[in-house]
């Protein structure tokens, strides 16, 4: 890139030829390489961009709920507003971190309880126990499958062996 500062190319914008771009910034004429395009998008990366978007709708629309504002902002660390603690809550979701089975009790437990909406154990709806900060369900049976629903909508499934 080059500045340039002579009165004939002054003000010059546009493609000359294949090689050179001339471009404003600042009130300067500057002097560069022809941009190469941009390669095609990984479906990985078109994915990501989604999840991006799907969560910043999310975490607009609850920072306009002045209710749902609240509760994130008492969730926020120094610095940080309830906008990026529910876009994090939105773009992350929920993960099951453990699961485990003992005396016809599962107990879950979740990577952010925050976004998780519920939780079922074959079906049948778990219940949060705070003070543990658990997902408990008493099952009559061996337990099969437990399912989380974030916040977004997202499920995530985990088999029990």
């Amino acid at each position: 890139m080059a500045i340039i500062d002579n009165i004939i190319m002054k003000g010059a914008q546009g493609k000359f030829g294949k090689e050179v771009v001339f471009r404003q910034r600042n009130g300067k004429t500057i002097m560069c390489k022809v941009p190469k395009p941009y390669p095609p998008k990984t479906p990985t990366q078109v994915a990501n961009q989604e999840r991006f978007a799907k969560a910043n709708a999310f975490a607009k629309a609850a920072i306009a709920d002045p209710v749902k504002k609240a509760q994130y902002q008492k969730r926020a660390n120094p610095g940080q507003s309830a906008y990026n603690v529910a876009f994090v809550d939105a773009f992350h979701g929920a993960a099951i971190s453990e699961v485990s089975v003992s005396d016809k009790v599962v107990t879950v437990k979740m990577r952010n309880d925050h976004s998780v909406k519920e939780v079922k154990v074959d079906g049948e709806l778990a219940t949060f126990n705070k003070k543990k900060e658990v997902w408990e369900y008493v099952t009559k049976k061996k337990a099969r499958k437990v399912e989380a629903f974030d916040v977004m909508g997202n499920v995530v499934v985990k088999e029990i062996g």
